[in-house]
């Protein structure tokens, strides 16, 4: 090779290289841009979203991100009932965004992260040193065990948490267990429906003293940290990140809720929330599906243009990288639902086609 073609080849190799380091300096160097990005997010992903939110802060010094945390359900209602108006909505049950805001408040949403259910408990919890995968639900079942759970009519945990009971009679071959554990201690009540089950969750969930319900998943697990229960049913992440004395346990697969090779029965089991409160818009029906995030910008986002800034930085490779550091496990690609329309061009590269 003769100097001119090795001078050629340089030139190449050194302006492929600084446009790589142009383009990632535009996207990461602080930006003169102002204002205050807000966003709805479910509870179980405060600590990854506050990670993020601190990165997009930083590289917009000017901007600020105010977020709510609370029950995807919730905080739903206070978009759809309340004229709430965030820039970006966060769901734990990615379905509430399609059943709920879809088309009138969005036209699009993306699934981004999934989690599984697990069992929180402590050193201190009743029988702790006993319970296992293969008889957790008789453990609770004694009479000086108490337990939590998030309640059904708000939040994602909560509802999946009692339909995942529900599922437990088939997987265990035991018809008893969602009698025993949730149908003698609150008003929720299940009933056979062809091939599944249809459960009633009502306004008053009336629960026994066995049983205390939170409006969302990590105030259940604060029931636990203050020694009122003996055991919760949250996501693993936020037995994870609450670490201290919180340890947990795997259900088995069928029961974490997170492998879609299990949707088929899942979709058996359904939830209506506030069932006693027929024909108002509160009551809902939930189908049982793996806990996968939704997350979404609205259409009448004031602060558009910093929404999909933000996204780009969620879906990004860093981004996935705060998420993971944060025990939320990112889905690579993102996925739309399919009814899903209008997503920002900027985000092509983070989602499949």
């Amino acid at each position: 090779m003769n100097n001119k073609a090795i001078a050629a080849m340089v030139i190449i190799v050194i302006a492929v290289v600084a446009i790589g380091v142009y383009g990632y300096t535009s996207f990461v160097s602080p930006t003169s841009q102002n204002g205050t990005l807000t966003i709805m997010a479910a509870s179980s992903l405060s600590n990854s979203m506050n990670a993020t939110a601190a990165e997009f802060e930083k590289r917009h010094p000017n901007v600020k991100v105010q977020i709510q945390y609370g029950g995807s359900g919730d905080l739903i209602s206070q978009i759809t009932q309340l004229n709430k108006k965030p820039d970006i909505m966060a769901s734990a049950d990615y379905g509430l965004i399609d059943k709920s805001l879809m088309p009138d408040f969005t036209t699009w949403n993306l699934k981004y992260a999934k989690n599984e259910m697990v069992i929180a408990y402590t050193d201190q919890s009743t029988n702790a040193s006993q319970i296992n995968a293969d008889n957790w639900y008789q453990i609770l079942a004694q009479d000086d065990v108490k337990f939590g759970i998030a309640d059904p009519n708000s939040a994602p945990a909560g509802y999946r948490a009692v339909m995942m009971m529900q599922l437990a009679n088939k997987h265990y071959n035991n018809d008893t267990i969602f009698e025993t554990l949730i149908e003698s201690n609150t008003a929720i009540t299940s009933e056979a429906n062809g091939t599944g089950f249809v459960i009633n969750s009502p306004n008053n969930l009336a629960p026994t003293d066995k049983v205390t319900s939170r409006p969302n998943v990590r105030d259940t697990l604060t029931l636990l940290e203050s020694g009122s229960v003996d055991y919760v049913f949250v996501y693993k992440s936020d037995a994870q990140q609450a670490g201290g004395n919180i340890k947990y346990l795997e259900l088995p697969d069928e029961l974490k809720l997170s492998d879609t090779q299990f949707e088929p029965d899942y979709k058996t089991i359904q939830l209506i929330q506030f069932s006693d409160l027929e024909g108002s818009n509160k009551t809902k029906t939930i189908t049982l599906t793996p806990i996968v995030y939704g997350i979404t910008i609205l259409t009448d986002a004031a602060e558009n243009d910093l929404a999909i800034e933000f996204m780009e930085l969620l879906l990004s490779n860093e981004g996935n990288t705060i998420s993971q550091d944060n025990f939320i496990d990112p889905l690579v690609p993102a996925v739309p639902t399919t009814d899903s329309a209008g997503i920002p061009n900027q985000l092509n590269q983070y989602i499949t086609s």
